[in-house]
């Protein structure tokens, strides 16, 4: 008969195996507390909270709240002189590289690019757009969408305010316990994290 882990041996310092390019770290203290961390890239990600064990599985809970991260349309101008301009800027004003774009010109798929530090240009076009979406696929940030329709703007800047984006979010998140390593399902993918030993 199984009674379940024990929490005292679960305990440790975890590192995730088999994934190439992929740094991640999960430490679950002896104290109930865990820290985490992903780096892909550009991508990175972390979160601190809580453990427990319950049965077989490790059960993970973020704490504190989260803060979503949002745009805001700051302004919008008529510059004949220039094509469709899209500019997101950081809360400094400082042009935001990275952002994907999405511009719906009421046909049926939306054109799509991403911002360098002087924004996203319609490559030679003058059509007005119906709507603009922003977003962040890297951090499955889904666009967020502003009406555009019935104006002859062409140039718009907006502002980002990255919330808590980058934290990632555990709500009763079970990981398997499998002969001394720990498995996480995340992003679609099965991630495998074994006890004591970095890459």
């Amino acid at each position: 008969m199984s009674w379940g882990l024990d929490a005292s041996a679960v305990a440790g310092h975890y590192y995730l195996a088999g994934v190439q390019e992929v740094g991640s770290e999960l430490l679950l203290q002896p104290d109930g507390r865990f820290q985490y961390f992903l780096a892909y890239g550009a991508y990175d990600e972390n979160a601190s909270g809580n453990w427990r064990v319950a049965g077989e599985l490790i059960i993970l809970n973020t704490s504190g709240g989260y803060s979503a991260p949002h745009f805001a349309l700051k302004q919008s101008l008529s510059k004949p002189e220039q094509p469709l301009t899209i500019l997101v800027q950081d809360q400094k004003e400082r042009g935001i590289p990275g952002i994907d774009v999405w511009v719906d010109y009421g046909g049926t798929k939306p054109e799509s690019g991403y911002t360098q530090e002087y924004g996203w240009q319609a490559p030679g076009t003058q059509r007005h757009p119906q709507a603009i979406g922003l977003g962040i696929r890297m951090y499955d940030l889904q666009p967020q969408w502003f009406k555009a329709a019935g104006t002859s703007h062409n140039y718009y800047v907006f502002t980002f305010d990255p919330g808590d984006l980058g934290k990632a979010r555990f709500h009763h998140t079970p990981l398997r316990w499998d002969n001394g390593a720990l498995i996480m399902e995340r992003g679609g993918r099965t991630l495998r994290y074994v006890k004591g030993r970095g890459r």
